[in-house]
């Protein structure tokens, strides 16, 4: 069985060094210079920590969750290929959406979404990391792909196991002309001729015809910030 010891340990704040001294029996006295790295290693593998971290109920359709200090950002999956949508007062029922994953910034302390994001990913049955995804082609979307909602107040999610009907919500917000750009489509449609093409046709169509690549993947959606 080892011999017991106690330790002591100075630091020199000026010279940036650690010096561990150990007062062994027998009146032994020994010192080891070590560096500040070495020091932080110790300190992080003994520690011992069995907190649960759980993350409650998710949203429905939720693909992935990262959760900080501040924020926990959520990250959902729509689970149609249609909505309802508004374009300066005139009604698209039942329009046709590529596969979309929305991106949530979320507060737990206050209940409250911070920020929206949303990509255009290809319709693959499993989504992976991999995913290419395109550029949003209608309105409300910066080219970072954060959502703009106006004036419009987001609802407030006291339980984030509610989140995933914001999805809806945003989608049902007014069309108009705000951030558009023909750029965002193969057709170089304007906004209402994208619109009317597109009415009645199968979301697959996206696919073939109108977006355009980003470049990127869901991974680079889902590590932006």
């Amino acid at each position: 069985m080892p011999d017991k010891f106690d330790m002591t340990i100075r630091i020199s704040t000026e010279r940036g060094d650690v010096v561990v001294e150990q007062q062994k029996a027998g009146g032994v006295t020994t010192h080891k210079h070590i560096t500040p790295q070495t020091l932080c290693d110790c300190f992080l593998t003994s520690r011992y920590d069995d907190d649960r971290h759980a993350t409650g109920l998710l949203p429905e359709h939720c693909i992935a969750v990262v959760m900080e200090k501040k924020y926990t950002y959520y990250f959902m999956r729509y689970p149609d290929l249609h909505a309802d949508i508004t374009y300066y007062g005139t009604e698209y029922r039942d329009f046709p959406l590529p596969r979309l994953v929305f991106g949530f910034q979320y507060m737990p302390q206050q209940g409250k979404v911070a920020g929206c994001r949303v990509c255009v990913v290809k319709d693959e049955r499993r989504l992976t990391p991999d995913t290419p995804t395109y550029r949003y082609p209608f309105s409300n979307v910066h080219g970072d792909q954060r959502i703009c909602t106006g004036n419009n107040a987001l609802p407030v999610y006291r339980d984030p196991a509610r989140l995933h009907t914001l999805m809806g919500y945003l989608l049902r917000l007014p069309n108009s002309n705000d951030l558009y750009s023909r750029d965002n489509n193969r057709l170089h449609a304007e906004h209402r001729d994208l619109l009317e093409q597109m009415k009645g046709k199968t979301p697959s169509h996206y696919y073939t015809g109108v977006l355009v690549e980003d470049g990127k993947t869901l991974k680079d959606f889902l590590d932006a910030r």
